[in-house]
């Protein structure tokens, strides 16, 4: 059935509508998730006309309008990183399979489609496909979803290879973007003609990072040259852009920029390049805002949200009182255009900045305020210490010299949200960008005096503010910062942090999820903090440092969700000491294996390691963060400058306490940056359960990548025993001859041996959780046993036909032949997991 409206043009999604979208995306962990979140939006945009999910597709609407038909099919995918051409072309010819069902089914083809995935959705018209619905080479009774993989070699390359299907992947997660973005898409393409989309200074930014995301492949240009080929490329490309298609390359003005060339073609196919003389003038106005932006994000520089400058406002007023923005005379001396300030009205604000161009563009904000370029932290570097012949600035104002010099019993106020950016943190795309950026005269000093983070531009702020406060001995200071939590968590900050704790007591935390920013990930936390200038002999010691947690509500207002404890290891024992502490001595006596890189790499490089040596820990740095990628087990020593611990039977239960403590903890944006402390009482009940419940988690942990060969693995001619190995090796014996496996047999013989974790179980009291987890992995060795000869013979390097093969050489038996009994194995794992994890907090080693 088809519905009836009147005109597409009155077709608009709420802002509602987008919020939603990008909500139940960001939280969506399958593809029906992903599927629910487009519905949900397209159910809300046309109320009069729901989609359909008849004749086996994801979905479809069929609306009349004034201009013409509306019939909208789409497929949706989990995470199909749909701006790789492949990847969309995959999902295409589903597309295609679908068409062919509704053609058969209602007489009528789609004439739009929509396809999206949890991070992109794109719009395009039917046109190009329909000369496959009679391609005789495809077999239609193929099902549509496995049609990529039927077709792989023939139909999805002749589609990669088809000039007339061009794509616009537009990002959901664009600080701009909004479902109108694809409403507009459907307009244009809805209908038969050519029309494309006009860039306006609404999308005009949106469309600038999918050009130098997607279309510039190596990036070698400076901010302003950036600017200067987007600009020719989307309003000039016919006289002024020479583009070969047999080359990866467009020659732009003077610049050879090299390109993807498909989503080259998709982005010039997509935007339209005729604009009047106007409208060309207002693309050179925009694009002064278009250099600040990349500029200040290779910088670290972001702008602050308003919703959050409200609230930090009304804290300002519980501790520096009600009439505080007329009561302090306020300096924020990292400016920009003003989003800290502008909102507010201030008797005496000093607002300093290193472009003109920001001065510009926010000339009309805080009128009656001092402007100045001020370079913070390399301009007047000796201010403050003049003091023996007076006080003198080439661009400090002198009112604001003035009340420095003169008045320190003035309240003063430091407002900022610096630049977090360091000079080592440049990806390869926008290292020319980032490459100094942390280079000041500050830097130099914090350098001489050893304080480690003189590369992170928000503590040379902090630096010269304390030199500030210390020579000119001012009395009543507050700041207001936004910032990392690093400054109070990192442990790379314990000699910078002694000397901003003597200098200022910490009075409020509120951290948030620093996507609140624009063009910011969401995976870490931003603090905005509040501190109060005291004297040397006030300071006292402090590590912890309670926070509150926002969100924004649904109104768009901050609102204090949850408490955080926050704290740093200056004063108390880490797990990182905790773990070296409880590592043996090295034996004099060695003994030779091959060094892994992972699980199954070897460079088939014999090295010696310690006789007494069962295993080595890898335990990267101290923090939540580091966790995933940077703490596993190891046969070996690896090849990476890393922390590493050598494991003994000895040091056993104390390690692999740091080890489980560590991986059961998964990071988020409130907790990445918690440091783990040492276990606060060794002689609990509670100690006792997660020493014991660690070591068996050890066991079957995804990261213990020891694993068990011997001397004719990869003609290696050295042999390693499985110290996590759980079972007798005469029950293994047991199971070699009734299957007739002569290899384990032999090796049960050969090799026989007691395994450190197998002697830690018989002597240790296990509770019910514990006897059910090993029940149901003993079960799983016993019934993949027969299956050894046939993997080892398919996949040698596996090296399965040992007696005390790892869990996970066991568990690629399982995957193949006994899946069942391994998935409700991983989900009883899980729940163990879990009350690991508890332990953990219990314990001490990690705060709430």
């Amino acid at each position: 059935m088809v519905n009836y409206m009147k005109s597409f043009k009155d077709v608009k999604a709420t802002t509602k509508i987008t919020r939603d979208l990008v909500a139940e995306l960001d939280a969506a962990t399958i593809e029906k998730g992903v599927e629910h979140a487009y519905w949900g939006a397209i159910k809300a945009t046309f109320k009069n006309g729901l989609p359909s999910d008849t004749d086996q597709t994801d979905g479809f609407i069929r609306l009349k309008y004034v201009e013409s038909e509306l019939f909208l099919l789409m497929e949706f995918k989990f995470n199909k990183h749909l701006k790789k051409r492949i990847n969309a072309m995959e999902v295409l010819i589903q597309i295609v399979f679908y068409m062919h069902i509704l053609r058969d089914r209602l007489a009528s083809v789609p004439n739009v489609v929509m396809v999206g995935d949890k991070n992109d959705v794109f719009i395009i018209n039917t046109r190009p496909l329909i000369k496959y619905l009679d391609r005789s080479d495809i077999d239609w009774s193929v099902s549509p979803s496995s049609a990529a993989k039927t077709y792989f070699n023939s139909v999805v390359v002749d589609l990669y290879n088809d000039i007339d299907i061009n794509y616009y992947p537009h990002s959901v997660h664009d600080k701009d973007f909004s479902f109108n973005e694809i409403l507009d898409d459907i307009a244009v393409l809805m209908s038969d003609s050519d029309e494309k989309i006009k860039l306006t200074p609404t999308n005009i930014n949106a469309a600038f990072d999918q050009f130098i995301s997607q279309v510039i492949t190596t990036n070698k240009f400076t901010a302003e040259e950036l600017v200067n080929i987007f600009i020719t490329v989307a309003t000039d490309r016919k006289t002024k852009v020479f583009f070969n298609p047999n080359t990866s390359q467009i020659k732009v003005n003077d610049y050879t920029v090299s390109i993807n060339k498909n989503n080259y073609r998709n982005f010039v196919n997509h935007f339209e390049e005729q604009y009047r003389p106007s409208e060309k003038r207002q693309f050179t106005a925009i694009s002064d805002r278009l250099i600040q932006d990349v500029q200040r994000r290779a910088s670290g520089e972001f702008y602050t949200p308003s919703s959050f400058v409200k609230y930090a406002t009304n804290q300002f007023k519980k501790y520096l009182g009600s009439n505080w923005n007329n009561d302090y005379v306020v300096w924020d001396p990292a400016w920009g255009t003003g989003n800290l300030t502008r909102d507010n009205h201030f008797a005496k604000l000093f607002a300093s900045t290193l472009n003109q161009s920001d001065l510009d563009q926010g000339n009309q904000y805080n009128v009656g305020s001092q402007k100045f370029i001020f370079d913070f932290l390399n301009d007047d570097i000796d201010f403050e210490t003049q003091n023996l012949f007076g006080y003198e600035s080439e661009k400090l104002p002198n009112e604001l010299i003035d009340i420095l010099t003169k008045h320190p019993e003035t309240k003063f106020l430091f407002f900022l949200n610096p630049p977090y950016g360091t000079a080592g943190n440049a990806n390869s795309k926008d290292r020319k960008a980032k490459s100094g950026i942390s280079d000041s005269k500050i830097k130099s000093e914090m350098k001489a005096k050893h304080l480690k983070v003189q590369e992170q531009l928000y503590a040379q702020f902090l630096y010269r503010i304390i030199k500030m406060k210390e020579q000119l001995n001012l009395q009543h200071l507050y700041i207001g910062l936004y910032s990392p939590s690093l400054l109070i968590t990192g442990t790379k900050y314990d000699k910078f942090r002694k000397l901003f704790l003597r200098n200022f007591k910490f009075i409020q935390g509120n951290i948030f999820k620093a996507s609140n920013f624009a063009d910011v990930k969401s995976n870490w936390a931003i603090d905005f903090s509040i501190w109060k200038s005291i004297s040397s002999h006030e300071s006292k010691v402090q590590s912890v440092f309670p926070h509150n947690v926002l969100q924004l509500n649904s109104a768009g207002e901050v609102k204090v969700k949850d408490t955080k404890l926050l704290w740093n290891t200056d004063q108390v024992e880490s797990l990182q000491d905790y773990l070296n502490k409880n590592t043996d001595a090295k034996n004099t006596l060695t003994k030779q294996v091959l060094q892994f890189k992972s699980r199954y790499l070897t460079n088939k490089k014999i090295i010696d390691i310690p006789q007494n040596a069962i295993g080595f820990l890898i335990n990267d740095t101290n923090n939540v963060e580091a966790s995933a990628k940077g703490v596993y087990l190891m046969s070996s020593p690896i090849t990476r400058h890393i922390k590493t611990s050598m494991v003994t039977g000895n040091s056993l239960v104390k390690q692999m306490i740091v080890f489980a403590s560590r991986k059961v903890v998964k990071a988020t944006w409130i907790n990445q940056k918690d440091e783990f402390l040492a276990p606060v009482d060794e002689s609990s009940k509670e100690f006792s359960e997660l020493a014991r419940k660690s070591v068996i988690y050890s066991i079957f942990s995804p990261n213990n990548n020891i694993i068990s060969y011997r001397q004719n693995y990869l003609d290696s001619g050295v042999s390693c025993l499985n110290s996590w190995f759980f079972m007798d090796v005469d029950e293994i014996k047991e199971l070699a001859e009734k299957y007739n496996n002569d290899a384990i047999y032999n090796d049960c013989i050969e090799y026989a041996n007691t395994s450190a974790i197998y002697s830690y179980l018989q002597t240790t009291k296990l509770d019910e959780d514990d006897n059910k987890l090993l029940t149901l992995a003993r079960n799983i060795v016993k019934e993949t046993f027969k299956f050894r000869n046939l993997v080892n013979d398919d996949n040698p390097n596996l090296s399965i036909n040992t007696w005390d093969a790892s869990w996970n050489q066991i568990v690629q038996i399982a995957k193949e032949y006994l899946p069942d009994e391994l998935s409700t194995f991983n989900r009883i794992f899980n729940d163990y997991v879990k009350d690991i994890e508890n332990l953990v907090y219990v314990n001490g080693i990690l705060k709430k």
